[in-house]
């Protein structure tokens, strides 16, 4: 599970704007060290999300984001595995739209290829994964975290 210590610094209009905390994510078995953007902030430095309900969250409260290895895995999934079948697919429609207009089936199939691989990718970027908000259990010391930023 990928886990990010944060602090709370703002909730207005039911979202929350969290700092995050320490330099990279706990607990993950990707080892990444916090470059997979799973936590990235915005250019304040800040990360967004919609404020959970039931959570009741103060400006200043220790959170801990968390992201179960189940949904991490559809994540990869869908990035790595949509763009590979996209691009197998267009290559291959590409492929039987030379074969059938009889020329230019090399080309073709790179449109295919370029094309499918592009449609697949931008329709896996609206799926990424949304984190949870636990309470944390101990305080953790404000340290900057560079990694993050876009």
């Amino acid at each position: 599970m990928a886990e990010r210590d944060v602090e709370v610094c703002s909730s207005q209009g039911g979202k929350l704007r969290l700092r995050l905390l320490g330099s990279a994510c706990d607990g993950c078995s990707g080892g990444c060290a916090g470059r997979c953007n799973l936590f990235a902030t915005n250019t304040a430095g800040e990360f967004e999300m919609p404020a959970p309900r039931g959570l009741p969250v103060t400006i200043g409260q220790p959170l801990r984001l968390c992201l179960d290895d189940a949904s991490l895995r559809r994540a990869a999934w869908r990035g790595y595995g949509l763009a590979w079948l996209g691009l197998l697919l267009g290559a291959g429609l590409g492929f039987g739209a030379g074969l059938l207009w009889g020329r230019y089936s090399d080309v073709l199939t790179l449109l295919g290829l370029v094309g499918g691989t592009f449609a697949a990718v931008q329709s896996s970027k609206r799926h990424l994964p949304e984190p949870q908000l636990r309470l944390q259990a101990r305080p953790v010391p404000y340290v900057p975290s560079m990694s993050d930023r876009p």
